[in-house]
Parts: C-alpha cells; structure tokens; sequence
C-alpha cells in the first residue's frame, strides 16, 4: 500500500470547510480569538476559555474556536462542554473525518463507548488513513471488551504509519493484556518518543544504556526511576536478578518507598529521584528491565520479595492488635490525577454494605481522599483510619501483616500487598491496565492476589457482591 500524503495541520483541514451563511466581520472576533490563544500560551487556561466563549457566542459559525474551546474544556475536565463544542465542530465541517473523531475520544472518555464507536466508524469511512482514528477505535474497542480486535485495529494502523510512537506503545500494552509479553515489551519501548523523556524522566544519565545485551559481571548498574510507586514496587523484584548476573545494583525511587526499597534483594544502593547521582557504568529506566530481562509470564516468581523493616510503630500495633478479629483492609480509590482513574476507582459510599457487616474489623488504608471525606458520616466508625497514620510504605507494610485481608482497587497498595505477601483481592474495572491481563483470577506477578473483575462497564456491584462474600467466608471461618 502506498503510504498516505501527509495531512495538513487540524485547524488547516478545519478552515478549509466552508457553510453557507453570513460570517461576522474579522474584527469582531479575530483579534480576541488571537488574544485568547496568547493568554492560553501563557499558561492561563481559565482566561483563555473564559475569552474563547466570548469567541464562539459572536461568531458561532466559526469552527476554529469551537475547537480550540472544546481543547481546553477537555484540558480542565468540562467534557460535557468539550462534547457540545466538539459537535459544533462536526456540524460545521460535516465531511471532516478529525472531527468526527474528537466527538468519539470524548465520548469515549465519557464512558459513552457504543457511540463513541458509532462516531469513529463515521470518522474512517471519511478518511480511512485517518491513524489518529484508527488509534482511537482500537482503544473504544479495548473498553468494550476486546483486546483482540484492538490489537487487530493496532497491526493495521502502524502498516500505515509505522513510526507512529504512541501507536506503538498501545498496540505493547494490548499484546501484554493478550500475554504476549516479549514482544510487548518491545513495542513499549517507544514509549520516550510517545510521552516524551522530559516527563517520563526526572534524570537522564549520560552513561552508556543498558539492553540486556551487555555483560553486567563488576558492572554499577543504575535503575532510573519512572512511573508511579507501584511501578517501582512491582520491578524491585529484578534487582536479585540483575545481582546475580553480577551487577552492583543502584536503585533509584521516590521518597516514601526508600526504608522499604533500600532492603529488597539484590539492591546495593538505593537513593532518591533527583538527589546527586551515584557513580554507575551502566544504567536502565525502570520500565524497561521487563524488555531487557524478556520477561515472560511463565518465568515470572510471584512469591513475596519484599519485607518491612524493623519494628511495627507502636501506635499501628496500638490501632491494629492481634485479637483473633477478623480484619480486612480497604483502599477503595487511587490518585485522581491518573488517567484511568474514573474507572479504577470506587465511591467510598459504595462500601456501605460492606462496612455493616457485623463481626469484622475495617481498616482503612485509603490516603486521599481522607475518610472523613469520602465516607457518609454513619460509616465512618466502622473503620479505623489506619493510612493518615502511615508516613511511609514501610509503616504501611507493617499495618498490612496486621490484617487478615486486603480489599483494593489498582493502587501501589496492591502492588505492596502482593510484594509482602498478603492476601489481597484485587478489585478492577472492566479494562484493567495491561499488566493485569484480560482474564483469570490469578496474577503471575503476585501469588498472594485474587483479581475480581468488573463483568461489564456498568459498575462495581458484582465485584463487591463477591468481596461480600469472600469477606462472610473470613470471618465465619474464625
């Protein structure tokens, strides 16, 4: 096939439409469309929308600021507003296959997938070279359920344009979910030209990079921390291997994991993200010791690798006693900043049922939002509130060999869980992030963990019907 031409910019494919009717004069919305676009440069989003609406409201049959404004309301998370201006869009440019396909991402985000897929099924038939399109549906099709036909939709995309990195790294993460881990792993390699290495990368050493190819025997290998803490606490597990290939591992994390992280095995140095770089000969990201290492799922050890160190803080102990109690730990929600987070997390209103079932001890290991905020005030004592009083993922993994079972959601509680070796039932949404697969019960990274998935997109009633149930079993059982 030959490749196709290369598109013009978005507002350029806009501006070429054109729909009968009287257009206001230039000066009445020209220059303040421009002021506006300034004031967004500068950094102030707010303004910016606040002047693009004026935009829009005198001259409504201009499709440029209609979605330069539907951007930034996506930006701040207005999508409901996004959605109207990115229709506008569509209405205005009828034949214009981007902006058929902006209405589908935000629908897609919105949760709204069966129309999302209608909408982007319109944008390809307009334009079926449209990657961005293509890249779109895969991921529609990978929240509706189905991996295989994203991966499919993924293949045909990089055909057309096979340098496309934030294609690439996708279509790693599908084959991961799909279990084809090495050849995953490879294609999220391309995930610093995707992101970028200025976000992905607090630092960036200028030693040689390390592949897996080299020879570690009396090497000083550095460990460039990214991602999230899980991130770092479900990789810690390779610095044994990386020692017993004969590296002097240095580990770089985040503040909270170093009392826990400078004990795991095979590190011999483990210091925080943005302090002074100890010396190395070699040095890898994080997230690539999976490729570096062909990490398979069938050669991957799920028993416990980490340990908290010394002895639990009296007050945890205190909060946490050894009465024979049935006690069962919650972390019901994880950072809102991440992108997956409106589908991971739950209401802490939705445990309502849960936390009155009688003869059982609720902790919570919740952080943020705090309980009192996140909970009703009639259930509030029915947990302690355990995580306000963890200053650090060593006191949290003390509290966590205090209890009898661990319910969460996919936070870098799970992660810690899984590397201590409690028993953890892992609450998650119908499209769970890549590392958990697509289905099963059961997790090669953690052999403490029993996965409960969400049977459809509709909600988290049937996952919590099972934890009920798994919850009467542990306290019946005494």
């Amino acid at each position: 096939m030959r490749p196709p031409a290369p598109r013009p910019p978005r507002n350029a494919r806009l501006a070429a439409h054109t729909r009968p009717g009287e257009r206001p004069a230039a000066s009445r919305w020209q220059a303040r469309y421009r002021e506006a676009r300034e004031v967004e440069r500068a950094g102030d989003t707010p303004a910016a929308i606040a002047m693009l609406e004026e935009v829009v409201a005198v001259a409504p049959n201009e499709h440029v600021p209609h979605h330069d404004l539907a951007v930034l309301y996506r930006r701040v998370g207005r999508l409901a507003d996004a959605l109207r201006e990115f229709h506008a869009v569509a209405t205005l440019c009828p034949h214009d296959s981007t902006a058929a396909n902006d209405v589908a991402a935000v629908l897609s985000q919105m949760g709204h997938q069966p129309l999302a897929f209608a909408s982007v099924e319109r944008a390809l038939a307009l334009d079926p070279t449209n990657v961005a399109a293509m890249h779109n549906l895969a991921e529609i099709l990978k929240h509706m359920g189905d991996a295989a036909a994203a991966r499919d939709v993924y293949a045909a995309a990089l055909a057309l344009a096979p340098n496309d990195a934030r294609a690439r790294m996708q279509y790693g993460m599908v084959l991961v979910a799909l279990g084809a881990w090495p050849a995953g792993w490879a294609e999220m390699e391309h995930r610093e030209e995707a992101i970028g290495v200025e976000v992905l990368y607090r630092e960036r050493p200028q030693t040689p990079r390390w592949t897996g190819r080299e020879p570690l025997s009396g090497k000083r290998l550095l460990i460039v921390h990214e991602q999230g803490l899980g991130d770092s606490i479900m990789c810690a597990r390779f610095a044994a291997t990386l020692a017993a290939r004969g590296a002097t591992v240095h580990l770089r994390t985040m503040e909270p994991l170093l009392p826990l992280l400078s004990a795991a095995p095979g590190v011999a140095e483990c210091s925080v993200d943005g302090t002074p770089l100890p010396d190395h000969d070699l040095h890898i990201p994080l997230m690539s010791l999976m490729h570096a290492l062909a990490i398979g799922p069938e050669g991957l050890n799920g028993a416990p690798y980490l340990a908290p160190q010394g002895a639990c803080p009296p007050h945890l102990a205190e909060q946490l006693p050894r009465d024979g109690v049935p006690t069962v730990a919650l972390t019901w929600a994880g950072n809102p900043q991440h992108t997956n987070d409106h589908r991971r997390s739950m209401r802490g209103a939705q445990l309502a049922p849960l936390l009155q079932l009688p003869g059982v001890r609720f902790v919570a290991m919740q952080k943020s939002p705090a309980v009192a905020s996140a909970l009703p005030p009639e259930l509030q004592d029915r947990l302690v509130d355990v995580g306000a009083q963890c200053h650090s993922f060593n006191d949290t993994a003390h509290a966590l060999q205090r209890v009898d079972l661990l319910v969460t959601v996919d936070t870098s509680v799970a992660h810690l869980a899984g590397a201590t070796g409690v028993r953890t039932l892992l609450c998650l949404p119908f499209c769970p992030d890549y590392r958990w697969g697509v289905s099963g019960e059961h997790s090669p990274w953690y052999d403490s963990h029993t996965m409960l998935r969400q049977r459809d997109a509709s909600g988290w009633d049937g996952v919590l019907g099972d934890v009920m149930a798994a919850v009467r079993q542990l306290r019946d059982r005494g």
